[in-house]
């Protein structure tokens, strides 16, 4: 079965388990947690992508490790994942879930990718800029690439628009070859 099919079915049972339960907006806030902590650890994945640590085991660490820090019903998901040998797949399924979550909240997500740390007040300027001509609620992401050198990248759901100067330069450079 296709990797993305498998990914996008956890997600949907997961976010209407969550729906059934009442508790949506804690897992949320737990699948954000933890897409964080498989990012900011990488050491995490390599747990449950190990083929050599049993499902057992696997289970034991999810619960010591989220206990009191995550709802019920994502632990029982979780242990959901590994009994169906589906681990493999955890953070493409936590992707997916906030992706229904946004589209079933009106929530867009916009992603500054910028070359230095952008301020506070930058990073609101975008997003009220996004809110209003969207006209709906967004979430927003920042990145740091030094490679950019300057200007940003704003991506929105799946549109992007490339302000960078890295970017810039590509172009000035294609068009000097093209000429000679």
């Amino acid at each position: 079965m296709n990797q993305s099919k498998i990914s996008v079915r956890y997600a949907k049972a997961f976010y209407e388990y969550a729906s059934e339960k009442g508790a949506t907006e804690k897992v949320v806030a737990d699948v954000k947690m933890l897409l964080k902590g498989f990012a900011d650890v990488p050491e995490l994945l390599e747990v449950f992508h190990n083929p050599i640590v049993k499902p057992s085991k696997k289970k034991l660490f999810v619960s010591s490790l989220l206990a009191n820090k995550v709802c019920t019903e994502t632990i029982s998901f979780i242990n959901l994942i590994i009994s169906n040998n589906r681990e493999m797949f955890i953070q493409d399924i936590l992707r997916n879930v906030l992706d229904i979550y946004h589209k079933n909240t009106g929530i867009t997500t916009v992603t500054i990718t910028s070359a230095v740390p952008l301020s506070d007040a930058q990073e609101k300027s975008v997003v009220d800029y996004v809110t209003k001509k969207k006209n709906t609620k967004v979430e927003s992401q920042t990145k740091t690439d030094a490679s950019l050198m300057g200007g940003f990248v704003l991506r929105i759901d799946d549109l992007q628009y490339d302000a960078s100067i890295k970017t810039r330069l590509k172009e000035i450079k294609n068009e000097l070859i093209a000429k000679y």
